[in-house]
């Protein structure tokens, strides 16, 4: 079939890639432009980008898919379906009536639940054992378009945000040939979303990151696990002699016991509102991510120090 790919993440390349394996005919690539990332605030194109050029698509790179100019230019490319992951943008009516068959999404959850541009994060934030893909027809609400297909993903008891993405990513590449040839063999069925199960799942803003350390301690190690690396569980390091150093957790582990919130221990655990966090890895501002064991070393942390929560 006729493929028109919209995709900007990390999380698309996989799908775009194995599209083209599957032997349909990708007559273009619609992607977010170039933004400006880095200490140096550089112009850098998107995943998506990088590999359509890698391949020799046809690239058309828009902050707006829905201009008059780009549903033109869309509607050039006569597609039988237009396949979206990670793009970033809604897709209105005037964009999907330019595919054939349909204009379906490939998502990082088992929807209704986890509606939004984060899923994987929120997964892991609430402390999901099992999430997955989806894919679905789209409509003018965000996620909410009948499904077509749909895969389970466990969701190891360690595993962080990154890890679970990829795995959602790779995962979402069956499902998105399996949806293409059901829509060119006529086969495809749809499944309404049972709104009342509906979810979300926003995307994360820097305030989300900030520890509330009289939440349980396996809320908190949650929060590191889906926020890492950004916006990364927040707070401030307040050593016996006064100063304070703010930090962001990368790895902790929850442990039994019980402590003051906040508050280093004996054995340099970090008490909760009930258990205790273990910190692993960690990195204070303007410093390299170390050990837990080498900031204790360097920074003279002793049982008493604290973490402060850093207010909004």
């Amino acid at each position: 079939m006729r493929v028109l790919f919209c995709g900007s993440g990390a999380f698309a390349a996989p799908s775009l890639t194995a599209v083209s394996a599957a032997g349909h005919e990708v007559v273009g690539v619609v992607t977010q432009p170039p933004r400006r990332a880095g200490r140096g605030g550089k112009l850098r194109a998107t995943p998506i980008a990088e590999k359509a050029g890698q391949v020799g698509f046809e690239l058309r790179e828009t902050g707006n898919v829905n201009d008059p100019a780009e549903v033109e230019w869309i509607a050039s490319r006569r597609p039988d379906v237009i396949c979206v992951v990670d793009f970033g943008q809604m897709i209105r009516a005037a964009v999907r009536d330019q595919a054939r068959i349909d204009t379906f999404n490939l998502h990082g959850s088992l929807l209704p639940e986890l509606r939004g541009a984060a899923p994987v994060n929120w997964a892991l934030i609430r402390g999901y054992h099992t999430t997955g893909v989806t894919t679905f027809s789209l409509v003018d609400r965000m996620d909410a378009g009948p499904v077509y297909l749909q895969a389970e993903l466990q969701i190891a008891p360690e595993e962080q945000a990154e890890s679970v993405r990829c795995r959602c990513a790779e995962l979402g590449t069956g499902l998105v040939c399996r949806t293409l040839e059901l829509l060119a063999t006529g086969q495809a069925r749809t499944t309404p979303q049972d709104e009342s199960r509906a979810t979300y799942a926003p995307q994360l803003k820097k305030s989300d990151g900030l520890i509330d350390w009289t939440a349980e301690a396996a809320t908190i190690v949650n929060l590191v696990r889906g926020t890492w690396p950004w916006p990364a569980a927040q707070g401030v390091f307040r050593r016996w002699d006064g100063v304070e150093t703010p930090v962001k957790i990368a790895r902790a582990s929850a442990q039994g016991g019980e402590g003051q919130p906040g508050l280093v221990d004996q054995d340099l655990c970090v008490g909760a509102g009930r258990g205790r966090v273990q910190i692993e890895q960690i990195k204070p501002a303007d410093r390299r991510l170390m050990s837990w064991r080498d900031f204790v070393n360097g920074y003279r942390v002793r049982p008493g120090d604290q973490f402060l929560q850093v207010k909004s």
